[in-house]
């Protein structure tokens, strides 16, 4: 978008990329440590995202049970357009 945004983590920990690759397949990540650039890439479009979109299908299974995981799945990677593994509801 013609911007850069940093954002630094000055500690080891477990970041989810394919969250990032959801929110914006554009997104380039460098991880450095001591000092020097050890891995660099540019994110995609996951094939899978688990746990970062809701079902909003009052009929799908995930509503009443609840300990099923929102699973969705990238069915039209051009237009972005994931769907509900269990109701194939679009998401939005």
């Amino acid at each position: 978008m013609g911007k850069k945004d940093i954002i630094k983590i000055d500690q080891v920990i477990d970041l989810n990329l394919d969250v990032l690759g959801y929110i914006d397949q554009g997104i380039t990540v460098n991880i450095i440590q001591n000092g020097k650039r050890i891995k660099h890439g540019h994110l995609e479009l996951p094939e899978q995202v688990e746990g970062v979109i809701t079902c909003k299908n009052p009929r799908c299974i995930t509503t009443t049970e609840t300990t099923l995981p929102q699973v969705f799945r990238l069915t039209d990677r051009e237009a972005g357009i994931y769907r509900c593994i269990y109701c194939e509801a679009r998401a939005k």
